[in-house]
């Protein structure tokens, strides 16, 4: 699993498999411009269990997705899950 997302605040961000958080996952920036980014090998026993990308439970604040992170043109979020046999 690789993503990553441009946000305006210092955060964190986790991927979570059918609501649980992979401790391992979890990435985040203090201050600066850089983007949140995480490359991570998920292994998962169920064949529909659903993941997602989000705050850590404990934190409370919410992320704003920057729409023009360091310029005028829009940029987006990525998100690539690649299955591995």
């Amino acid at each position: 699993v690789l993503f990553q997302v441009s946000v305006t605040e210092a955060g964190q961000l986790v991927l979570t498999i059918n609501d649980e958080e992979i401790p391992y996952t979890v990435v985040g920036r203090a201050t600066g411009s850089d983007q949140i980014t995480e490359m991570a090998i998920i292994q998962t026993t169920v064949a529909t269990s659903i993941l997602s990308v989000r705050n850590p439970a404990d934190n409370a604040a919410a992320l704003t997705i920057t729409p023009t992170a360091g310029g005028t043109q829009p940029v987006s979020a990525h998100l690539v899950i690649i299955q591995l046999q």
